[in-house]
Parts: C-alpha cells; sequence; structure tokens
C-alpha cells in the first residue's frame, strides 16, 4: 500500500486518488478518484461485479494489494492496517451484514460500545430511537432476527463507535419495504445531525437517489459519471445502471 505525505487536493472528509487494486493477477479498480465532502451521503453506483465492493474494502484496508492516495481528514491512511483505520473514525457495514448470530442483540451492541467505551454509550439511545426493534429484541439471539432487523443491528452497532465516515454496502438487499424506509430515515436524521458522512452502495436506485446528495457510476473499475444525485434521470440510468 502506499502512503504519501503530500496535502490532499480538497478539503473533503474523505478523499481518493488514482487508487488501483487487484486480486492476483486480475485488475478491479483502474485509477479511481473520489470524495466525500463533510456532512453528506454519497451514493456508488454501478452493475454487479464493476468494483463497488472491492473500493470499499480498499477504503477501509482490507484489499490485499492496492496503490494510489487516500486522504482522510486531510492525513494520508493508505499505509495503515484496517483497524487502525477503524479507530480513526471510519465505520464499515459490509454486504451481509456480519453480525455475531450466536450472540445476543445487547451482546452485539455491547462488542461496540468495549471499543467505544463511554462515548458509545452516549451513542445508545440515539440507536434506539433511529430504530427501536433493537430496543425491543435486545435478549434475541442476532441469527434469529429477519433480514432487515439483522442490517439494522449492524448499522446500529457500527454507529457506536461513533464513526465520522460510515461506509454502509447494500444496506437494503433481501429485506422488506418498511425497513427501507426506516433506514432511509435514518440516513436523513444522521445527515442532519452534522457530524457524520455516508457512503452508500446501493442496488435499489429510488432508494439511492432520495437518500444521498451524489453518485459516482462504477464501470469495469472505473468512475464512469459522477454528479449531483437529482441528475440521476431515466437516460442515466439506462446507460449506465440498467442490466
Amino acid at each position: 500500500m502506499s502512503s504519501s505525505a503530500e496535502n490532499p487536493p480538497s478539503q473533503a472528509l474523505l478523499s481518493v486518488s488514482d487508487l488501483k487494486a487487484s486480486y492476483d493477477e486480475s485488475i478491479i479498480l483502474r485509477g479511481v478518484d473520489l470524495e466525500v465532502p463533510p456532512n453528506s451521503v454519497v451514493a456508488l453506483l454501478g452493475r454487479n461485479g464493476v468494483g463497488k465492493t472491492s473500493l470499499l474494502r480498499s477504503i477501509m484496508g482490507l484489499m490485499p494489494r492496492t496503490e494510489g492516495k487516500i486522504y482522510f481528514e486531510g492525513k494520508s491512511i493508505g499505509g495503515l492496517r484496517g483497524d487502525q483505520r477503524a479507530r480513526l473514525g471510519l465505520g464499515y457495514v459490509p454486504q451481509g451484514r456480519d453480525i455475531f448470530p450466536n450472540l445476543s442483540v445487547l451482546e452485539n451492541l455491547e462488542v461496540s460500545l468495549s471499543i467505544a467505551g463511554k462515548a458509545g454509550k452516549e451513542r445508545l439511545e440515539q440507536v434506539y430511537t433511529l430504530f427501536p426493534v433493537i430496543h425491543e429484541m435486545l435478549a434475541r439471539k442476532g441469527g434469529v432476527l429477519s433480514g432487515g432487523q439483522q442490517q439494522q443491528l449492524a448499522i446500529g452497532r457500527a454507529l457506536l463507535t461513533n464513526p465520522k465516515l460510515l461506509i454502509l454496502d447494500e444496506p437494503t438487499e433481501g429485506i422488506q419495504p418498511s425497513i427501507i424506509d426506516q433506514i432511509e430515515d435514518a440516513i436523513h436524521l444522521l445527515k442532519k445531525e452534522g457530524n457524520l458522512s455516508i457512503i452508500l452502495v446501493e442496488q435499489y436506485l429510488d432508494f439511492a437517489k432520495a437518500a444521498s446528495d451524489k453518485f459516482y457510476i462504477l464501470d469495469r473499475g472505473s468512475v464512469v459519471l459522477t454528479g449531483e444525485s437529482e441528475e440521476l434521470t431515466p437516460d442515466v440510468i439506462g446507460k449506465h445502471l440498467t442490466v
């Protein structure tokens, strides 16, 4: 991984410049540039297999081979491990949620609380307000929750680490419409607080457009279009996102 002492090109919370990533001999990302402003929601869109999850994993320091520059709050983080990036304020909810199915809901939350300490405990009531079902099911095992409830738990658990940037990979995948609405409401409320930005990878385009301020579209490992989310017109969707 590369690391640079150069100043970042902007005042963005996160700035990614010429990011390349590969698995073995397969090139996954081909010089991606991306910026996440403070207090914003950025949607990362594209057909399946174009590199969206690899980009998230590269930002989190979880890809085995990357090149390029990644700045967070003006500091280069390209040489840091994933756990070091998390401690700086990057929160990650991967596709598939990755909760602990054999632990209770409360025990899942306590994993984050053990890391975040007092700051996490202060945020616990906010998580219960955003997702009341979590408070109602504290004693239940994570594995018996519905997919949507598990997603709420995964997001809530990430929020307890007090991230400055929350990265959500396919948060609406396989869940019922009522919980999709709750997640969208939660994103709007979190943004309104003014101290959190979000990267949102999403296939459900109506949700992505409604929840985000700005979008990037990836194709074959490269950014092919970026703009304000209101510019996600049927023509744009048909050209770049329709299978």
